[in-house]
């Protein structure tokens, strides 16, 4: 209560009350406490009248009878806790200060009467606007010192004025080697002992607010190697301007100290790394050049060092403090540089080391970036987003806008089995002949690896017509990759901008379906966008949405077709799985495998193939069919899992069944591939027992002497070729001659697509084991299949006689 007299006394100057209240604070209101809690103006300082919204005239009011009841209420509530609580009440609010937002912190403070209730509230109001700036800009400040500290390439440490080290960032620890919690624990002054009384100076320095830069030392690695340093130490202050801690920069130089001391033990040593330096470097006494390195020659256009040596320094490099300089030549021409230098001993005298690092290359690989925004690297043509962009710009100006998305059918495997440097070829070659068509109406883009885009500006569509006629003849030419001829087949789908309601996704999009549809239809190469395309992908996506869910519903399930050896009179079995949907029936293989494949559902199929494929041969085998071989089909996806083997064994083991019995077959794109990965699994495989078959042999026209290098059992003639047997002497050609160079490789032969007898007997006299097509059986359910190998059985017994 002393202080409420004190205020009391005070009080009894009024005058002299508010004008010390005035110089001290912005805002000052004396508020009489009435009944019923209202709070009346008594005295205003004058400055706050407008401050506060007030008028002369509203002195000697309630703070009801002035403001608007939102206001009102705010303020009433803020005097009542001071009336209710008896206690000082502090809170901040905005303050009236025509356009400008201010901060105002107001201190209400209670004066009581002689029987200890509040009869008057003494209200003071500072502006603390530039206060709470600063709040957050050390709030702002700290946050970037933390983020430095953690991404800096710089050792940091951070140590208090006794030297206890408080924080270190992780670049620190690499340096010396040190952990963390480790160095946390230290106090530099034990833990470099050998700089104890330097370090004591230091920290007397920093006390008093001094920094401390290009502070050399040698200290020691965890491992006993020499780390060479330069630090920066700088005072870290508090708010308060007090210095708190001090903050050490260290930079590595032990590489530059090695290379020095080396140096002074050989110059010819010397001459020699600072030679292959990439950066220009040269060592100047006095602004005379006493040498300069190969890379500097170079960049100023001199062949011998001779041509600047004993020239001046500023001839090259005009003098300035700046780091970024510019260079010039001898041939007049100029390099934007960054220069570092350092002074270093050199025969006796005090020279300096200048490395000069040409910075024109980073524009250059600027240039280069936005260059790769918006080009394809390879082809030079315009790349996916950049087509976006002009295309946006075509929709929006023409309405005769055509675009063409040409593919490249089986790129991939073009890819894989040329190499990639003479898939590149090819792509480069395909862009070369697209640019014959290039005029101010197109626009030439690569999309994807195997997609190009041709966007066309039309006014009649007989133009269109004629550059697609081009198109197509300029790209079915053959080409020429690694000196030999390839022939390859394109896919053209055409969208229009009519089509597109001048959205470029949705032209893109069309143009993606023509593709597919050209792809799937196998009619025509080209396709123009129609809406039915639509419904082809609605069921693509319904198909991908259903497969995910065959299994658990047993929609799938394994048909079988016979292959058969006349000369043993043996026969054996292809798996093949089939699906058939609840509404859509049965989906071909040739549909539903791709899908199975891009969703990855292929690794869930192949599992249960395999099990039901074990399960199915086991029934055979009790009905007395007891050397019956199983095929079951892997694709590339599968084939490639470094899980396959363990998958396979387990299956085997849980089934019950021996390898020995299954043969695995492979298209040879899947073990073309990665052959340095193929070969062990192959061969795995074959320890377990397993024969391995190369499926649809000739279709990539790889070499049998090429396929001899892995470790396979069997190749399978491609339908096509035993198609040709009865058409041509060519097909008869190709297919005898696979035979016999499979013959001489001790490969087994069976011939796939086998329809007719003559087909069977040219096969026979040329020597093929084993056979397989619509001649013996289609591919049938289990349930048909003892009925199936009954009828094989009498074939065979038929073509025996």
């Amino acid at each position: 209560m002393r202080k409420n007299q004190f205020v009391q006394k005070l009080l009894a100057d009024e005058q002299l009350l508010f004008d010390v209240m005035e110089q001290l604070f912005d805002i000052v209101f004396l508020m009489k406490v009435e009944k019923g809690t209202r709070f009346r103006y008594i005295h205003v300082s004058p400055k706050a009248l407008h401050l506060a919204s007030l008028t002369a005239e509203d002195i000697g009011k309630c703070i009801d009878d002035i403001y608007p009841e939102k206001i009102a209420n705010h303020l009433n509530s803020q005097y009542r806790k001071v009336a209710e609580t008896k206690s000082v009440v502090t809170y901040r609010d905005q303050m009236n200060v025509a356009d400008e937002y201010r901060i105002g912190e107001s201190t209400l403070l209670p004066i009581f009467d002689q029987h200890g209730d509040v009869v008057y509230v003494l209200s003071f109001t500072r502006d603390i606007t530039e206060s709470i700036k600063r709040e957050e800009q050390f709030t702002e400040i700290h946050q970037l010192f933390h983020l430095l500290f953690a991404y800096s390439h710089d050792a940091l440490a951070m140590f208090d004025l006794t030297g206890q080290i408080l924080r270190i960032n992780n670049e620190l620890e690499r340096l010396l080697g040190w952990k963390k919690e480790e160095m946390l624990s230290q106090n530099i002054l034990r833990a470099f002992p050998e700089y104890k009384s330097k370090f004591e100076q230091s920290l007397m320095r920093l006390g008093q607010g001094e920094s401390l830069t290009a502070v050399r030392m040698t200290l020691t690695h965890q491992n006993g190697t020499k780390v060479y340093v330069s630090a920066n130490v700088m005072p870290v202050f508090d708010k308060n301007g007090c210095v708190v801690a001090g903050l050490a920069m260290l930079r590595d130089f032990t590489d530059f100290v090695k290379v020095k001391e080396r140096l002074r033990q050989s110059e010819e040593l010397y001459r020699k790394v600072v030679e292959f330096l990439p950066d220009m470097v040269v060592i100047q006494v006095d602004d005379t050049i006493m040498y300069m390195n190969s890379a500097g020659l170079r960049m100023v256009k001199a062949k011998q060092l001779y041509e600047v040596e004993g020239k001046p320094l500023h001839f090259f490099l005009p003098q300035n403090d700046q780091q970024e300089r510019t260079l010039i030549a001898l041939d007049g021409s100029r390099k934007e540089v960054n220069v570092r230098e350092m002074a270093i001993p050199y025969y006796n005298h005090e020279a300096k080391f200048l490395v000069i690092r040409d910075v024109s290359e980073q524009k250059s690989i600027e240039k280069e970036m936005e260059y790769m925004a918006q080009y394809d690297v390879l082809t030079g043509l315009y790349n996916r987003q950049y087509l976006r962009e002009k295309l946006n710009e075509l929709l929006l100006n023409h309405t005769g806008l055509a675009v063409l998305l040409i593919d490249i059918h089986r790129f991939k495997f073009i890819n894989d089995f040329l190499g990639h440097a003479n898939g590149d070829e090819l792509l480069r070659q395909v862009a070369k002949r697209l640019k014959v068509v290039q005029s101010e109406q197109t626009l030439l883009a690569r999309v994807s690896d195997d997609e190009f885009v041709v966007a066309y500006i039309y006014e009649h569509e007989q133009e269109l017509k004629k550059l697609l006629e081009k198109l197509d003849r300029l790209l079915q030419e053959p080409y020429f990759i690694a000196g030999e001829k390839l022939n390859i087949t394109t896919n053209i789908g055409i969208s229009y901008a009519y089509d597109a309601n001048l959205s470029v996704e949705t032209l893109l999009s069309n143009a993606d379906k023509a593709v597919y549809y050209s792809k799937m239809n196998g009619t025509s190469r080209i396709a123009e966008y129609e809406a039915h395309m639509q419904d082809i992908f609605v069921k693509k996506i319904r198909l991908e949405n259903d497969l995910q869910i065959a299994l658990e519903k047993e929609e799938l399930s394994l048909h079988y077709q016979p292959k058969v050896n006349m000369s043993l009179g043996t026969i054996s079995l292809e798996a093949l799985v089939r699906w058939n949907h609840p509404q859509l029936g049965m989906i071909s293989p040739a549909e539903f495998i791709p899908i199975a494949e891009e969703t990855n559902m292929i690794h869930d199929i192949g599992r249960w193939v395999l099990r039901q494929a074990c399960r199915d041969l086991k029934k055979l085998q009790q009905a007395g069919f007891y050397d019956i071989k199983m095929a079951v089909n892997l694709s590339a996806r599968q084939f490639l899992d470094k899980q396959l083997e363990n998958i396979v064994s387990h299956i085997f083991a849980t089934e019950k069944t021996s390898p020995s019995f299954f043969v695995f077959e492979i298209t040879e794109t899947a073990i073309m591939k990665e052959p340095a990965e193929v070969v062990p699994i192959l061969q795995k495989l074959k320890q377990r027992g397993i024969t391995i078959a190369i499926d649809d042999f000739g279709v990539s026209y790889s070499s049998l002497n090429y396929l001899n290098r892995f470790p396979i059992d069997a190749v399978k003639i491609d339908r096509s070729f035993i198609r040709n047997i009865s058409d041509n002497q060519k097909g008869e050609e190709i297919v005898r001659a696979i035979i016999s160079l499979s013959h001489q490789l001790h490969l087994f032969v069976t011939a796939e697509g086998v329809e007719t007898e003559e087909q069977v007997r040219f096969l026979l006299e040329k020597g093929c084991e084993e056979m397989q097509g619509y001649y013996f059986s289609r591919p049938v359910p289990f349930e048909q299949l003892p009925v199936v190998l009954e009828h094989v059985q009498s074939l065979i017994a038929r073509w025996s006689k």
